[in-house]
């Protein structure tokens, strides 16, 4: 992404609201950033080569949580002024 990193897109969805589950997919990433990105709610950080399982045990794993949160709460509603996330290049 230029000009933006993953973690500064997952900062702009938590103040925005917007709770998903993020996996962070990465060829540059260190142990710090990783922190960082699981701390603020990450639900995996994948180092680029990596099995393909392994992205699939990450969905199953967001799917998991997201129902189990979803099942718990009631859903949040989005502010009307922020109903949907800008399209890429706008």
């Amino acid at each position: 992404m230029p000009g933006q990193s993953g973690l500064d897109l997952q900062d702009v969805l938590i103040a925005g609201g917007y709770d998903i589950p993020i996996i962070f997919i990465t060829g540059h990433g260190d142990i710090p950033m990783a922190v960082r990105a699981m701390k603020a709610g990450a639900v995996d950080v994948l180092p680029k080569p990596f099995e393909e399982q392994t992205l699939l045990n990450a969905i199953q794993q967001a799917v998991s949580q997201r129902r189990r949160t979803s099942a718990s709460a009631e859903p949040p509603s989005l502010p009307e002024s922020r109903t949907t996330l800008p399209r890429h290049g706008q």
